[in-house]
């Protein structure tokens, strides 16, 4: 079974423009003996069309540490078992010449090119016992330059018993974004294998600035968002968390920050959510070392299914014979995992060598690995993974469409490889050791900042209304939990702490002093907020001297740039205070804002009261003379 990284195409380059550098466009990967012995190889070569061409095939390999050498660059360093004259690339149009070489095991004649050449490699092997990977060199020289090609060939005379299952992981990561119309270009490749099982590793630290930058209608994260979603759109893809390679799980287990382990995961998963509308597969990718303190804190988290980078076992699988079945981590109990072929992932990865060149090594290396053990009674499976920004559209093109007719491979989904009992099967080790990863600093200071800073983003993000604001937080945070000094990670919590007061300083409350006509009248409290997004939010405002009676916690919903909130008061004591206003997230835990404002409240004062209740005695006074005097006036009369 094989699980990969990214699908790559397929076929020769028709009308590529003429190239000074020579490129191995196509290479067929299996040819296949007939019953009278012979198949025809296939190669499109860019080159000039005064360019020879030489192929030379080699014995059959016997070992992969021999395979990978010439994988490598290397000669096998045995004497080769055939070899055409050079052929020349007189009939190249539009800069690419496309060859047939016959490759037969009897003396007939070979399949002519068109200016009337027949290459042929012999092979000293009876029809039916030939099937194996052979090393094939070509030989191409132009205008006084010599450039060699290694590459694989797979002859083929019976059929594959037992079909390695491949599964394809392409992960895209935050050093995509460094070029993200490339990154999206290679996502829409991989919307064109749609009949092709893929796995996508989603990255929070990717994610997250895609949906911001979709947000913000950034042309780039535009671009890699659209594609995204239709690389995920076909039935037959799948996505899966990748956290990033840095990630400290065991640091954050040690700190009984388990609650953030699981947030590590989950982030990933709502963001593609988010974003796409899809959801994630079971199986985690570490694509970094993990420690099993780390990959237990992930279980406990409830994540029993893990794809580990290969360089993270203490041994390789690859550089064994007993590989390709699932496997316990020794002292992790309830973990299942796969590993990734670290040869075949490197391989992936991209250098100077074509796409052609790269696809037939890829397939000429998984059809090695069929025959390896060709009978095998259980399934087996070879996981390789490599990210989005190593890859290119053309690889991708190639390697899906070469996995779609090798016969030796089949693709599949991840999940179904994880199958208990395919433990130990075919002679592996039911049980594998990680390699030692040195312990992360952790200050005290780093541990309290951080519980700090987590506490108030999430209470930030129950009040904030906008995804993509509380999405920037969580990423920043979690992007603080990472290996390294403790310095370091200070520096991290603190751009997260820095991201969320910049959030908090939007909001003010207006500090102007407020006049009430008197005890009763509403008190208006106004905020301003330049967030651009809604914000939910309580006003808690406490006065000496003035009585609230309806409560002193008003919520209110910062939907404008400017709200106002009426606070009904009651008696009041003094003519001024000091109204403390407070504007705090919903559960009370986060500051928004604070002020003190100036109240004057008009008839509430001493001597408004004297002058009241000395007019009343006046009053009182004058009502009393006036009326004794009528009465006297009628006595007289």
């Amino acid at each position: 079974m094989v699980a990969l990284g990214t699908p790559l195409g397929h076929g020769a380059i028709a009308g590529a423009a003429p190239s000074p550098t020579p490129v191995l466009v196509h290479q067929q990967e299996v040819v296949t003996l007939g019953a009278s012995g012979a198949a025809t190889l296939g190669l499109t070569v860019a080159a000039a069309r005064s360019a020879t061409l030489r192929a030379t095939l080699f014995p059959l390999l016997i070992t992969r540490g021999a395979l990978e050498g010439v994988v490598a660059g290397h000669s096998p360093g045995v004497t080769a078992i055939a070899s055409t004259p050079a052929i020349p690339l007189r009939c190249a149009r539009h800069g690419a010449a496309t060859l047939a070489i016959t490759v037969t095991t009897t003396r007939r004649a070979a399949v002519p090119t068109c200016d009337g050449a027949r290459p042929r490699l012999r092979l000293a092997c009876a029809p039916g016992h030939c099937d194996g990977v052979y090393p094939l060199r070509l030989l191409l020289d132009q205008g006084g330059t010599r450039t060699v090609w290694w590459s694989l060939v797979t002859v083929r005379g019976r059929g594959a018993l037992t079909p390695l299952s491949v599964a394809l992981i392409e992960t895209l990561t935050r050093a995509d974004l460094v070029h993200p119309l490339r990154t999206a270009d290679a996502l829409r490749a991989i919307a064109r294998a749609a009949t092709t099982p893929l796995t996508l590793g989603a990255d929070y630290g990717a994610l997250g600035p895609v949906i911001l930058g979709k947000d913000r209608s950034a042309p780039g994260p535009t671009d890699v968002a659209a594609a995204l979603t239709r690389a995920l759109a076909s039935g037959e893809h799948r996505a899966i968390d990748a956290p990033p390679a840095e990630t400290d799980f065991a640091g954050l287990a040690t700190h009984r920050l388990d609650t953030q382990v699981l947030q590590q995961v989950n982030l990933s998963s709502g963001l593609l959510r988010t974003l796409t509308g899809r959801y994630v597969d079971g199986p985690v990718l570490l694509s970094g070392p993990v420690a099993p303190t780390g990959l237990a804190a992930l279980v406990r988290a409830g994540e029993t299914r893990v794809v580990l980078a290969e360089g993270s076992l203490a041994a390789a699988p690859s550089s064994t014979l007993t590989w390709g079945t699932p496997f316990r981590a020794t002292g992790v109990p309830g973990v299942l995992a796969l590993a990734t072929d670290g040869p075949l992932s490197a391989l992936l990865e991209g250098d100077a060598r074509s796409a052609g060149l790269r696809t037939a090594q890829v397939l000429g290396t998984l059809d090695f690995l069929h025959y390896e053990a060709p009978n095998a009674p259980a399934p087996r499976a070879v996981v390789l993974a490599a990210p989005l920004s190593t890859t290119s559209p053309t690889l991708i093109n190639d390697l899906t469409a070469g996995l779609g007719h090798d016969p030796f491979v089949r693709t599949t989904t991840l999940t179904p490889l994880f199958d208990a009992r395919l433990v130990g099967t075919d002679g592996a080790p039911a049980t594998r050791a990680l390699k030692p990863v040195p312990a992360s600093t952790w200050s005290s200071r780093n541990v309290a900042s951080l519980l700090t800073v987590i506490g108030e983003v999430n209470s930030f993000a129950q009040a904030v209304r906008n995804g993509p604001v509380a999405t920037a937080l969580r990423v920043a945070v979690a992007s603080a939990e990472q290996v390294g000094p403790p310095g370091g990670r200070q520096a991290a919590i603190a751009r997260a702490q820095a991201a969320l007061d910049a959030q908090l300083g939007l909001v003010t409350i207006d500090a102007s002093t407020i006049t009430l006509a008197g005890p009763g009248t509403a008190l208006p409290v106004t905020i301003h907020s330049s967030a651009g997004y809604d914000l939910a939010a309580v006003v808690h405002v406490s006065a000496e001297g003035l009585a609230f009676p309806k409560g002193t916690a008003v919520a209110v919903n910062l939907n404008a740039p400017t709200v106002s909130v009426d606070v009904p008061t009651a008696r009041a004591t003094a003519s001024s205070v000091t109204l403390e206003v407070t504007l705090t997230t919903p559960n009370g835990q986060l500051e928004l804002a604070r002020s003190a404002v100036q109240v004057r409240i008009a008839g509430t004062s001493i001597v408004g009261y004297l002058l009241t209740a000395l007019s009343l005695l006046v009053l009182a006074w004058w009502w009393r003379r006036t009326t004794r005097r009528r009465t006297a006036g009628r006595h007289a009369r």
